[in-house]
């Protein structure tokens, strides 16, 4: 059984919306775009984090590879951060545009 590491033991929620396929690219480098809900000290955060490939075309033309908080929630709104993570990470059929979707919701949330 793999172990959790310890930085994604505070998920409540997560989904990886895209990677790079393995088959195709076996040595790497991993690119991804990712949609998490955790928990914070006082209260729950809601997470994009863009890692893509340098001359990857997805997304928005100027948006950055980084971690974006879209969303803090306080103490009493567990359910509505996972509930915007999930919407986020669900908001179109295909991965390209819930990418470029993101990628709207980063243009207003805090880089990191």
């Amino acid at each position: 059984m793999d172990q959790i590491p310890e930085t994604k033991k505070n998920h409540l929620w997560r989904k990886v919306v895209w990677h790079t396929d393995p088959d195709e690219h076996p040595l790497g480098p991993y690119h991804h775009a990712e949609v998490y809900c955790c928990e914070e000290a006082n209260g729950y955060a809601v997470w994009y984090v863009r890692k893509l490939g340098k001359d990857d075309a997805r997304g928005l033309r100027g948006t950055e590879n980084a971690d974006y908080l879209l969303g803090y929630f306080p103490r009493n709104g567990r359910d509505d951060a996972i509930e915007r993570a999930v919407l986020l990470a669900n908001s179109a059929d295909h991965p390209d545009a819930v990418i470029e979707n993101l990628d709207r919701a980063a243009a207003s949330g805090q880089k990191v």
